[in-house]
Parts: structure tokens; sequence; C-alpha cells
């Protein structure tokens, strides 16, 4: 029972986070300016003559070309994955920063997810186990105490403050004020 409301509880968490972030996103999108339209299109395309910087960072003419004809296809009303489209067919696939979902390249996206979960599910299931595992531990120590006399245990107690005040010298004066 209190696994299965766990369960739940984390399903409706994920749930209510996805449904927050979506609602943020499309709130977010609908109030965009042209210009972070035109920047956030052009970020996710690489330059063509430029390394590692996207169409939006670089300086060059090419790249203010590209942005030129990203703000002509906003203003008519494309939207943003369109545009990326036209620039993924004029281009090739290698003009996106970030590879499709399809093939070989799903796999660059999926590994990543796929490990955190199961590294998720292997921490959870270290935890359950070291929970079941602990008591029983305590369990035992307590036998082994109940099973001592008063002598052993009072031969054991000196023998560790005799150990403790070697280590510590604040342990050592405290434990001569004590006797």
């Amino acid at each position: 029972m209190r696994q299965k409301r766990a369960l739940f509880l984390l399903l409706g968490t994920i749930a209510f986070v996805a449904a927050f972030w979506s609602l943020l996103s499309l709130n977010v999108s609908a109030h965009k300016t042209l210009d972070q339209r035109v920047y956030e299109v052009g970020s996710q395309l690489k330059c063509p003559v430029c390394q590692s910087e996207s169409v939006a960072d670089s300086p060059a003419l090419i790249a203010q070309q590209m942005r030129g004809v990203i703000r002509q296809q906003l203003k008519a009303g494309r939207s943003e994955q369109q545009v990326t489209q036209y620039f993924i067919h004029t281009y090739g696939e290698q003009i996106a920063w970030s590879p499709p979902w399809q093939g070989f390249t799903l796999l660059a996206w999926l590994v990543p997810i796929v490990l955190v979960l199961a590294g998720a599910v292997l921490l959870l299931l270290t935890l359950r186990e070291w929970r079941t595992i602990a008591p029983a531990r305590v369990d035992e120590d307590e036998k082994v105490l109940a099973d001592l006399d008063e002598p052993e245990l009072e031969r054991y107690r000196i023998q560790l403050e005799q150990e403790l005040a070697d280590d510590d010298s604040l342990f050592r004066r405290s434990g001569r004020e004590g006797h």
C-alpha cells in the first residue's frame, strides 16, 4: 500500500510539472516579439561558414542574410518549426544544432534519459534495501548487548573511556572530573 501511494505521488508530481511546464511554454511563445522569435530560430541553426556559432550569434554576412530570411518568413506567418525545416531542406540536416528524433540520432536523445532513469531506479532500490536491512542489524546489536552481564559491560565502558582519553585531551579532563 505504501509503495502504491509513493508511486501515485510520483506520477502525480510528474504530471503536474509537465502540465505546468507546457502551460508556461504556451504562454511564453504567445508573447514573444519578432526579434525574440528570429533569435530563437537562428540559435537552432549552425552558421554555414563559422565554427561553433549559431546563425543568431554569428557576425558573418551569410548569417545576417539568413536572419533576414528568418524574419521575412516569420512575418509571412510561417511557424518557427516551418522556418527551421526550410533551412534543413535547403542546407541539409547538418545545419541544425540538435539532431532529429529519428534513426541513429534517436540514441543521442534517448540514452541519457534512459541512464538517468536507470540511476534513479537503482537509487530507489538501494534505499529501500537499506531501510529493510537497518532494523535487522539494530535488533542483532541489542541481542548481543542483552546477553552481556554487568561486569562485562563495565569492563567495555572502562576500555572505551581509556581509548577516548588516550586520543582526546578534552575527554581526558572531563573524565577526571567525573570520577
